[in-house]
């Protein structure tokens, strides 16, 4: 029987500032409580990924990684990351199952190799999901009591929130990777073959979608911004009805809505998932995976009960309320200091109950970079230097070569 008494667990991430800081609290935390006296050595790292290939080459990785998905996925193809499946369903120090049923399913489902199966590779927190920003009162001005389901019906109230002689527009348009990958996901489309490891930016979906925001911005029914935060600044300014992004920014919303003499909110104002043709919502979520590596099973099982630890929902809230990232149980929204905190931003409320349809974005390797291409094919489109077809096969194209490296 394996006893982790008295381990050091190493811990390598590369946070700054507030979040290491609630890192390293939490581990205050669960050094003074556990009964296995484990003591967690937390470093910083920076290049995170380079420094922890190397110490996989060199047979002296940590024990635990917080890093992005596809970088553990590539640690994971090389054999270096250990599934969580056996500690989840361990009798002794595994999860119960209302434990399991508590967590959002992308708690667990973020990081899984191959492609489908329910074994992760790590537990997925410091959540952000894609969202549509949208002004409620100008909604139900134009006889609409709900955001857009479809993109037919986005269009439609685009059109209609154009209006020339008061300067509005439906929609501001910012080039955004999450944003159009969860577009293409919304129409259906998948962007890597998870079996064949291929890229597919040039789908039936992908062209539908950057097709639409060609069509958007030709009919003046939305313009184009380049500087981060101006699509934020018309919105609060009410000239635009829509915007897309992530719950990250929802603070800077709050704010730039906010009277600056009431500090109350200057119009109502909420969340919901982007337009979709599928039968539910896609919601896309990005975060970070904290894994444990290949070690000796008693330093995993350690690593393991700092994880499983780190999983309670309290330890949950506690690091969504200091860092802003949604919450990964179900429960987390009755926790008393949680519904003050409800209370004083519904649309951070509403955005937690997204997380039941939120799905992580591609776990590959190189996955930014790819999204990267994508981002600079719409670009093309929206400048009118190609149409969406020539454009997506020429980033399809250049993102098989990248992924092939």
């Amino acid at each position: 029987m394996l006893d982790p008494t008295g381990c050091e667990v190493h811990l390598w991430h590369s946070f700054t500032h507030e979040k290491e800081a609630v890192l390293l609290n939490l581990v205050a935390k669960f050094e003074a409580g556990n009964p296995y006296d484990i003591r967690v050595r937390v470093e910083f790292h920076s290049p995170l990924h380079r420094e922890v290939q190397a110490a996989i080459a060199a047979g002296s990785p940590p024990d635990i990684v917080v890093a992005q998905c596809e970088q553990i996925t590539e640690y994971a193809l090389n054999e270096a990351v250990v599934p969580l499946s056996e500690y989840i369903g361990s009798a002794k120090h595994g999860l119960s199952q209302a434990e399991q049923a508590d967590l959002w399913p992308v708690a667990l489902d973020t990081a899984c190799l191959p492609a489908g199966t329910k074994q992760p590779l790590g537990l997925f927190f410091d959540c952000q999901i894609a969202v549509m920003f949208y002004n409620v009162e100008r909604l139900k001005k134009l006889k609409s009591d709900a955001p857009p389901q479809t993109w037919e019906e986005f269009k439609k109230m685009c059109s209609a929130a154009r209006d020339k002689k008061a300067g509005t527009w439906g929609y501001a348009y910012i080039a955004d990777g999450p944003t159009l990958v969860n577009w293409i996901a919304g129409l259906g489309g998948v962007l890597i073959d998870p079996q064949k490891g291929q890229a597919q930016l040039d789908s039936p979906e992908a062209i539908a979608s950057v097709s639409m925001l060609k069509d958007l911005l030709q009919e003046g029914c939305a313009y184009p911004v380049s500087e981060p935060g101006t699509d934020r600044a018309d919105f609060a300014a009410e000239k635009v009805l829509f915007t897309f992004g992530s719950t990250d920014d929802l603070p800077e919303y709050v704010e730039a809505i906010a009277s600056t003499k009431t500090k109350k909110p200057r119009f109502k104002w909420d969340v919901a998932p982007m337009p979709h043709l599928t039968s539910e919502p896609v919601v896309s979520a990005q975060g970070s995976i904290m894994s444990m590596l290949r070690t000796t099973p008693r330093q995993q099982l350690a690593a393991w009960l700092f994880l499983k630890w780190f999983l309670q929902p309290e330890n949950d809230v506690q690091w969504a309320l200091a860092t802003g990232a949604l919450p990964v149980h179900k429960s987390s929204k009755d926790a008393s200091e949680m519904q003050d905190y409800l209370k004083q931003n519904p649309q951070y409320g509403t955005a937690c109950q997204l997380l039941g349809y939120a799905r992580p974005e591609p776990a590959v390797p190189r996955w930014q970079g790819v999204r990267v291409l994508l981002v600079d094919a719409a670009a093309k489109v929206c400048l009118g230097q190609a149409n969406p077809v020539d454009a997506l096969a020429a980033a399809d194209t250049a993102a098989d070569s990248l992924l092939t490296r």
